[in-house]
């Protein structure tokens, strides 16, 4: 038995023991020290959406000890979890797994990482430095997902405009500063300790954006017209960069588009090298990014913090990214 935060098919949360499944050849059993929440997470508990079993154990950014596993060199190490789960079949995978017409993710399709222990495949572990904080080594996952979608920016930008300073806005700028320090970034957020964090790590944070101002604009928000405020606000020929999920129509028509020669592009997930590249970077410079975790929340709270802070006493709704900048569940028990 381990303790874990369930979502149960009606969205209720709880934290309870729980029977993690059993390892079969080819899997190792992990020892969870922190999992982040993510927007993605706070969606799924609000609605239900992409969950295949239940009750649910959601979380897919992990960092954790090898408690079991074949190879004997693994035991005892820490390790991030690579998150995606692809079919590693289709046409799609081929070109890139985070492209799979199958793909789901750790949490959705398979138990995640809110929970004391954690069951994946050996070939999703990625080995952390001894001399990396754990606390800090969880931002690895959020951190390739950022680098995945600056490598998909032209390089030479010297304005970009962030708009939503949530904890992937916050790593999307600073990934752009660690890979061009003279670049200016502005932000665009409504929520006052997002705002602040912004400032502090060097951004400049604007209530009303210039209207074709900016060699690039990141919509990391998602919000009802970010897309067409975003076409709004980059220059003719530049490039705006989806990486937030909205739900809502874009409204916008093609000529906003066209008219403009701007270059649209959407990113998701990341790709077999980035997760290493992230654990890299963050060893490199654990103090560029530490300062990111704002907020950790111990695993026997989770419920209470979340039905408190985030989702609201229902449970029901997409819910509201919490006013803390990144938040990580203390899983070890």
């Amino acid at each position: 038995m381990t303790s874990a935060l369930l979502l149960d098919e009606n969205l209720t949360l709880r934290v309870a023991e729980w029977s993690a499944p059993e390892p079969v050849s080819g899997e190792a059993v992990l020892r969870v020290e922190y999992a982040g929440l993510c927007g993605s997470d706070l969606h799924a508990m609000g609605t239900g959406a992409w969950i295949e079993y239940w009750p649910a154990v959601l979380g897919h950014e992990v960092v954790g000890v090898v408690q079991e596993a074949a190879d004997a060199s693994l035991v005892g190490r820490r390790v991030v979890v690579d998150s995606r789960i692809p079919c590693r079949a289709c046409p799609d995978c081929a070109r890139a797994p985070r492209l799979c017409a199958n793909l789901t993710w750790l949490g959705e399709s398979r138990p995640g990482g809110f929970a004391s222990a954690l069951v994946v495949p050996v070939t999703s572990l990625v080995p952390v430095p001894d001399s990396l904080d754990a606390a800090v080594a969880v931002l690895a996952e959020p951190l390739a997902v950022s680098m995945c979608a600056i490598d998909a920016l032209p390089a030479g930008a010297e304005s970009v405009l962030i708009q939503g300073y949530g904890p992937v806005g916050a790593l999307l700028h600073s990934e752009i500063t660690r890979r061009n320090p003279a670049c200016s970034v502005t932000v665009v957020e409504p929520q006052a300790a997002r705002r602040d964090a912004a400032t502090t790590f060097g951004a400049a944070v604007t209530d009303a954006p210039a209207d074709s101002g900016y060699d690039v604009v990141i919509d990391a928000a998602g919000y009802p017209d970010s897309v067409a405020h975003a076409l709004a606000r980059v220059r003719r020929g530049g490039t705006v960069l989806l990486v937030g999920l909205g739900s809502t129509p874009l409204g916008m028509t093609s000529a906003d588009i066209v008219e403009k020669a701007v270059t649209l592009i959407g990113s998701i997930g990341f790709d077999d090298d980035h997760l290493g590249r992230a654990v890299d970077a963050l060893a490199a410079d654990p103090d560029r990014y530490a300062g990111l975790v704002s907020t950790r929340v111990p695993l026997s709270g989770f419920a209470d913090f979340l039905t408190t802070s985030v989702l609201g006493a229902s449970g029901h709704g997409a819910g509201r990214s919490p006013d803390a900048l990144k938040v990580i569940v203390e899983c070890a028990t």
